[in-house]
């Protein structure tokens, strides 16, 4: 009995070692057909967890457009989602008792007032932008340092105070003058005093004019400008203490200060700082 359970135990061994040998042969060294079963399997286990994958997004799209579903609905109806969610399991069934016609009309209501005041305020910005290209709010040269501001001063020959009515650049002979915004040239007339120079006086709009001397003119009157143009070349005067050009803004037949209409080419802070040092009469230079 005992020698038949051992036989019995070792033929049991047997063919485990040859079943594992078997398998240990066939597992690296397997056969084409193995080959090919093993490459389906992998091209199925690839396949399921693409599958998953495009379902986790597929749910998170849907998360996403049930949201805005809803953010729509409680537009249009004017019923809280949690009133809809809590009623029946279809909400989309209850879309059409839910959405009352007088609700409907309400939002209409809204959105008209909405694309009216939307239309006013592009008819003003637009009015705005055509206005602006009339206004004189550029430099009239490149460079220059702003040396005498808008007001009282001091003549610098005389010494007796005078209304300054403009400010003034310090420059170079033959600096380009340019026009500080879009207009018509109307008057193109010689300084007094005999002095080889001009001045140039451009119309923007009715209410707006800008002023410009001692300058070689390039241009004539009647003739349009765009902002930018060159309107003639600054040239010395024998009566001033250095090289300069006067620019004058007219409003409404008088003279105002330049300086506020230049915010397209200086900063606040800096036309604060000029202004408070223009703020006492200092000495002019013509």
């Amino acid at each position: 009995m005992w020698q038949l359970a051992r036989g019995l135990l070792v033929i049991f061994i047997a063919g485990l070692t040859a079943w594992g040998g078997a398998y240990l042969y066939f597992y690296f060294f397997p056969s084409p057909a193995m080959i090919e079963i093993r490459a389906k399997t992998e091209s199925k286990i690839d396949s399921l967890q693409e599958i998953r994958a495009k379902l986790a997004l597929l749910r998170r799209e849907k998360s996403h457009i049930d949201s805005l579903e809803r953010l729509v609905y409680r537009e249009f109806t004017a019923v809280s989602p949690r009133e809809v969610d809590s009623g029946a399991a279809a909400p989309r069934l209850q879309m059409s008792e839910a959405l009352q016609a007088d609700t409907l009309a309400r939002y209409v209501e809204r959105v008209q007032v909405l694309l009216a005041r939307q239309m006013q305020q592009e008819a003003f910005l637009q009015r705005l932008a055509r206005e602006t290209v009339y206004l004189p709010r550029h430099r009239p040269i490149e460079k220059g340092e702003i040396a005498v501001g808008f007001g009282l001063i001091y003549h610098p020959i005389t010494l007796q105070m005078y209304e300054h009515r403009g400010i003034d650049f310090i420059t170079k002979p033959g600096t380009p003058v340019l026009v500080t915004a879009d207009g018509i040239v109307r008057e193109v007339s010689p300084l007094p005093f005999g002095e080889n120079s001009y001045k140039v006086l451009v119309e923007h709009t009715p209410v707006f004019h800008t002023l410009y001397y001692p300058v070689d003119p390039t241009v004539h009157p009647g003739q349009l400008l765009e902002r930018g143009s060159r309107i003639g070349y600054v040239t010395p005067l024998s009566l001033a203490r250095t090289v300069f050009l006067h620019y004058e803004v007219w409003r409404q037949g008088q003279s105002v200060d330049p300086l506020p209409y230049l915010w397209g080419d200086l900063d606040v802070e800096e036309i604060m700082a000029l202004q408070k040092a223009f703020q006492s009469p200092g000495n002019g230079l013509h």
